[in-house]
């Protein structure tokens, strides 16, 4: 598949080879590039907005609650505490070492890949992509082939901000997926099925490389006789149908008391 490899073979080589310097920046540097990013999202909210209605006609509004604000909430809080995260933490030394001083250091891994869904794709692609600045990596960005209008906004925003040799976004369906596993990543960020959830950590696994898994469950919701009926049910009708359900955490099923079924069922 020439027409997928290349062009992520080279990018990949050119991170490799830039992953040194990206690592070596300092705090300021990084806080810097976070800024940007958080001021870009902000900036751009109507053409986030727009790619998101063209893509499954999204409302604004929930546009912002669920893409916009939490990647902006995710920059600030790393620029708030990325000093703090930075600093070596001094531990105890064992009694075998005594003479000597020990301490955690924390290191960038590298080179990653985040791989995103469909449902929330600036949330679940930017996410993960402030904390792989935050932590001093050079990142490959797959975004779902199932948002067109969304990929292609991110990666004219991604390019405003990067160059392709620390972060680039790159588009393809499942063949480009393929391709990717088999490169030898620090860090692979997965969010998905369960089912491709094995994938990734089996291709993972060739290369050691470690794994964040943000996979989808059953969520159940319990109602006793104690509780608030009309807030729950208020409440868990807005987390069931946010999204139109498409959240990895909706909730599935709910457990009822039997005293309070009726009431629930009628304000639900």
């Amino acid at each position: 598949m020439p027409s997928v490899a290349e062009p992520i073979e080279r990018i990949y080589e050119s991170q490799q080879r830039n992953r040194a310097a990206i690592g070596a920046t300092t705090a300021a540097e990084r806080i810097d590039k976070l800024r940007r990013f958080e001021r870009l999202m902000l900036e751009r909210r109507d053409e986030i907005r727009a790619a998101m209605w063209e893509d499954y006609s999204k409302p604004a509004a929930e546009v912002d609650l669920s893409e916009i604000y939490p990647v902006v909430s995710e920059a600030r809080h790393a620029i708030r505490h990325l000093k703090s995260w930075m600093k070596p933490k001094r531990v105890p030394t064992r009694l075998a070492l005594l003479g000597s001083r020990s301490s955690v250091v924390h290191e960038p891994k590298g080179v990653v890949l985040i791989m995103a869904p469909w449902n929330f794709p600036f949330n679940l692609t930017l996410g993960p992509l402030v904390s792989a600045i935050a932590a001093g990596n050079c990142a490959m960005v797959k975004p779902s082939e199932m948002t067109p209008a969304s990929t292609a906004c991110m990666r004219r925003l991604i390019a405003e901000l990067f160059e392709e040799n620390e972060v680039a976004v790159v588009e393809g369906d499942a063949s480009l997926a393929e391709s990717l596993l088999r490169m030898k990543f620090d860090h692979i960020f997965f969010t998905g099925s369960p089912a491709v959830g094995k994938i990734v950590m089996k291709a993972a696994s060739e290369h050691l490389t470690s794994v964040t898994l943000e996979l989808g469950g059953k969520s159940p919701a319990i109602v006793d006789s104690t509780a608030n009926v009309g807030e729950a049910a208020k409440k868990i009708a807005w987390g069931k149908f946010f999204n139109s359900g498409q959240v990895c955490i909706a909730l599935d099923y709910a457990l009822v008391h039997e005293s309070v079924r009726d009431e629930f069922l009628d304000k639900v």
